[in-house]
């Protein structure tokens, strides 16, 4: 599975309504890049954000 750290400028247009649920409420944050993810799968260097698990 690709991680949005690695997602192109063409990925993102093809794959918008995917990448609005990933992103929605977001509990994760890349170390690298700063992208949020409700799930850390979806990240490279991922970190729980603050007050999450």
């Amino acid at each position: 599975m690709k991680t949005l750290c690695d997602f192109k400028r063409s990925d993102i247009e093809s794959q918008i309504d995917h990448i609005i649920k990933i992103v929605s409420k977001p509990k994760f944050i890349c170390k690298k890049c700063a992208r949020v993810a409700k799930d850390k799968k979806y990240l490279c260097k991922a970190e729980a954000l603050i007050g999450e698990k």
